[in-house]
């Protein structure tokens, strides 16, 4: 039986037995209904008949509906990165309201800054909407008490685009402690993995790489959070972002210390670049109205093996298989690249202990403290800074 319909039959069950407090439920928590949002309906559900309503009858075929989803989970290949484990789902729904809450505090025009690029014919410019420092302190206080991984590094990152870099290490040591174990209770949660990708992206980015072993770790930890986002989010601009930001590191020049031996960074490049146009509608049309075009920085870099076309012949001449085969085999093997490092972590390989993360949290407050000028380039990357 598909799982839709299995999940329907219990539904149907649930109903006949009360219908009235199913109703209530429905009425309470229409959230869970809604398509981009199924992955709450289980926990929402549970907690409804289990603590609210207390139906034992009901909770016993939640239960074997949580049994069902988490079977159909593990048949699935390299499930632990590539699918959502319904059963082990949260009901973190208020961090819609966190989101909400800073889009209504956000200025309606964007203060632009100009980031240092690698193309030699075309500027970026990044767009900030500020918030003011009332706005945003009242938004911090109301959601101070929340471990959420999506609202501690969304905070320590408007502190760090506003260069207030130190504090923004306050919210990030918070988030990390929620996400360095595995399992962990974010793993399931869509909001969860972001905020996690969110948090070891800005750490991997403050870390001197001169600390080889942390930064290792850091790479591993963000290129498991961002595969298992790209894998399984029901937001489009989170999997055009996972994409886009896996990107970044595979073409970074550390990469390939980390990266098994045998495959060549480039390739997983030119394989996100291709996915972080065509993952999804929302992703192709962004890329195309924000000038970015991913599609062709990624046709660029096969053909010639640089962000630059030249006269080489790049990777067409280099490689046997076709743009094609290349795009869809890197696109698995990134798969198998960040369940490696999955186990490495559950085998403490890699694993970023209590001792990692204060010896990672006292090196990037030392460099906050003297050697700023250098984080701040490498986080922020501006080209003038007030």
């Amino acid at each position: 039986m598909e799982e839709g319909q299995y999940i329907k039959d219990i539904l149907t069950q649930i109903q006949s037995i009360d219908s009235e407090a199913f109703d209530r439920f429905v009425s309470e928590h229409s959230v869970c209904f809604q398509p981009k949002n199924g992955n709450w309906l289980f926990p929402m559900m549970f907690d409804y008949y289990a603590n609210t309503y207390k139906n034992e009858e009901i909770v016993s075929l939640l239960k074997q509906l949580g049994l069902y989803l988490h079977n159909q989970c593990m048949k699935k290949d390299l499930y632990e990165i590539t699918t959502i484990d319904k059963s082990l789902c949260i009901d973190d729904s208020y961090v819609d309201e966190y989101v909400k809450d800073i889009q209504y505090a956000q200025s309606e025009k964007p203060v632009f800054k100009d980031i240092n690029s690698p193309w030699r014919t075309r500027g970026i410019s990044l767009a900030l909407h500020e918030i003011p420092t009332l706005l945003l302190n009242s938004i911090v206080f109301k959601y101070k008490k929340y471990n959420h991984p999506y609202i501690l590094a969304d905070i320590a990152g408007m502190y760090i685009y506003g260069q207030k870099l130190n504090e923004g290490l306050h919210y990030l040591y918070r988030s990390i402690q929620e996400i360095v174990d595995f399992p962990n209770r974010y793993w399931n949660s869509d909001y969860g993995i972001a905020g996690a990708a969110n948090t070891f992206r800005l750490l991997h980015l403050m870390c001197p790489s001169s600390n080889i072993e942390l930064t290792r770790k850091l790479f591993k930890y963000q290129y498991v959070y961002l595969t298992k986002l790209s894998c399984t989010t029901n937001d489009e601009l989170f999997q055009q972002d996972a994409y886009v930001n896996r990107a970044a590191m595979v073409i970074s020049s550390i990469a390939r210390f980390f990266i098994p031996m045998s495959i060549n960074p480039d390739l997983l490049y030119i394989s996100d670049m291709y996915y972080a146009h065509y993952c999804n509608e929302l992703a192709e049309q962004l890329s195309y109205a924000s000038g970015w075009k991913y599609n062709m920085k990624s046709l660029t870099y096969y053909q010639h093996a640089s962000f630059w076309p030249n006269d080489t012949g790049g990777y067409v001449d280099i490689e046997d298989k076709t743009y094609n085969e290349i795009v869809s085999q890197k696109h698995e093997q990134a798969k198998l690249i960040a369940y490696e490092y999955f186990v490495d972590f559950q085998t403490q390989k890699d694993y970023l202990d209590s001792c990692g993360i204060e010896e990672l949290f006292r090196l990037i407050q030392h460099e906050c403290r003297y050697n700023y000028k250098s984080l701040r380039n490498r986080v922020l990357n501006y080209k003038s800074y007030k």
